[in-house]
């Protein structure tokens, strides 16, 4: 009966295709399927099931030495068995949280066959086992070694050193986190991919080491370095000033993140030109040196972090032009983050957008007493014109007239969304900016213009989320307060097709009854 199925299987259009492309079809199903799924499990090996749909696909499938090229090291067995079969082709070595080290270092062997390794550890018996594979590769070669990722959990001291002879003239990509590095180190040549964080301070490089680096890496189109920036001599009163013309260019970049002090990020910002690009993104996470006035360190570093955002949206070609199309703000008394992004999401749930989306991410720590400067400061950084959806998450206070200042002058035409949770300051100048420039039912504000443009024409989503309206005659948060501005606005032709409001204080059934009368897409979670 085997025999038979065979024999009419042979018939079928499948069966003609050569056992070289089949065998092609199986690794790229076996790559797309080791992507979707941590190297530790069981799932990472699903690929296997071409082998058992017929005698000949399994035949193709031993055939092929890449299908086993990435081997399975939670069991030693395994692993043994797929380096037998993977025979001469490039090895790439990928870790979990769990794996067997003897796995481990029965693949590290084969340095002249390692394509890929990529390490995760936090145990001792793995550490001995990395050193003695970077002690190999310094004493002989790793030719088809095109990726490097070695990341520690915990710092140990002291940290694991990459050679400063490291033989792998085909690396592309190094990622380290807890190692330490020589920035004349040969291993710096030639990157397209560099990640460092979490430098020994006595490895930390001078601002001339770094720029030589990058030097030796113009097709660099990754660059991250956290914990790994020059650092700058307490009480520092101004930056080094040097020609743009002899900044390195790195014109293939298009991500950057850089992770320290403010003074220190605008110290390498100032020596390096960023591309007109795009696809640039740009994540800067700035912390105030405890040895400087905050006030001092963030005044010297604005011009330069500005000049480099100014990158991201540069009109060249116009037609190519990215314009910010959704901006998120989150602010407390002690950080702010600001997001932004050329791609309009219109999910309503501001922590699920995933880090890809944004295009620049600002998170900036700072004492307290300075939160509204630096507020006002990052408005004059980001271009509104464009915006299409707003995500405002503020919980200090900020100046009179902040909606109208951020909007009111016609700077955002195109916002359809505005999310806001904050707080109560934030929501009644919400609402007196939300008045028609020509009201007719909403109470007029002493100092408050009734001419100009109109606030955010386009305005059709609004989405309240933990905000407390006020009965109150003496506040602008009250229910009528806001029915009146929600008439006005359909009066002028600018009425909301939706709004949501959750989590919020001071509304009844009664409450929502009134303001369906103006929108009837409204969602309220009682």
């Amino acid at each position: 009966m085997r025999a038979l199925w065979t024999r009419q299987n042979r018939f079928s259009p499948i069966s003609s295709i050569p056992p070289e492309i089949l065998g092609a079809i199986f690794v790229h199903h076996a790559q797309q399927t080791q992507l979707l799924y941590e190297p530790d499990q069981p799932a990472f090996l699903s690929w296997l099931n071409v082998g058992h749909i017929c005698r000949h696909w399994r035949e193709v499938a031993l055939r092929t030495p890449e299908l086993w090229a990435t081997p399975f090291l939670n069991f030693s067995e395994a692993t043994e068995e797929m380096l037998l079969r993977s025979k001469m082709a490039p090895l790439n070595l990928r870790t979990g949280l769990r794996y067997c080290v003897v796995s481990v270092q029965s693949v590290l062997v084969h340095i002249e066959r390692l394509q890929e390794v990529s390490l995760s550890f936090s145990n001792g018996d793995i550490r001995r086992c990395i050193m003695e594979f970077l002690d190999n590769v310094s004493s002989c070669s790793a030719p088809k070694l095109r990726s490097l990722s070695l990341k520690q959990e915990y710092a140990q001291t002291p940290q694991i050193a990459i050679p400063i002879s490291f033989p792998a003239p085909n690396l592309r990509s190094l990622q380290i986190r807890n190692f330490d590095i020589s920035w004349t180190s040969s291993v710096l040549t030639g990157l397209t991919v560099l990640v460092i964080k979490k430098l020994s301070p006595e490895c930390l490089p001078t601002l001339d080491e770094l720029i030589s680096a990058l030097r030796r890496m113009p097709a660099l189109h990754t660059l991250e370095l956290e914990d790994a920036l020059p650092t700058l001599p307490p009480q520092t009163m101004s930056l080094p000033c040097t020609p743009r013309a002899l900044n390195v260019q790195l014109p293939h970049l298009k991500r950057l993140l850089l992770v320290a002090k403010y003074l220190e990020v605008a110290n390498m910002l100032a020596r390096v030109e960023l591309p007109d690009s795009t696809m640039l993104e740009v994540q800067l996470r700035c912390s105030a040196s405890s040895s400087m006035n905050p006030d001092q360190e963030w005044n010297l570093s604005l011009p330069i972090i500005s000049r480099a955002l100014e990158s991201c949206f540069k009109a060249t070609p116009a037609k190519s032009r990215r314009v910010p199309r959704t901006l998120r703000l989150f602010a407390v008394t002690h950080r702010m983050l600001v997001q932004y992004s050329t791609v309009w999401n219109p999910s309503w749930v501001p922590d699920f957008f995933p880090d890809s989306q944004w295009t620049v991410v600002l998170d900036f720590h700072f004492p307290p007493e300075i939160s509204p400067a630096i507020l006002s400061d990052l408005w004059r950084l980001v271009p509104f014109r464009d915006l299409e959806a707003l995500y405002i998450e503020v919980f200090f206070t900020c100046w009179d007239g902040f909606w109208t200042d951020f909007l009111g002058h016609g700077a955002a035409h195109n916002l359809a969304n505005i999310y806001l949770q904050g707080t109560r300051e934030l929501f009644e100048d919400l609402i007196i900016s939300l008045r028609s420039q020509r009201h007719s039912l909403a109470r007029s504000v002493v100092g408050c213009s009734q001419k100009g443009q109109f606030f955010a024409p386009a305005l059709s989503h609004l989405f309240l989320d933990s905000v407390e309206f006020d009965p109150s005659f003496s506040s602008f948060r009250r229910i009528s307060d806001f029915f009146d501005v929600l008439v006005d606005r359909a009066n002028e032709g600018r009425g909301l097709d939706r709004l949501t409001i959750t989590r919020c204080m001071g509304i009844s059934a009664h409450d929502v009854r009134l303001l369906r009368e103006v929108v009837a897409d409204l969602y309220w979670d009682e």
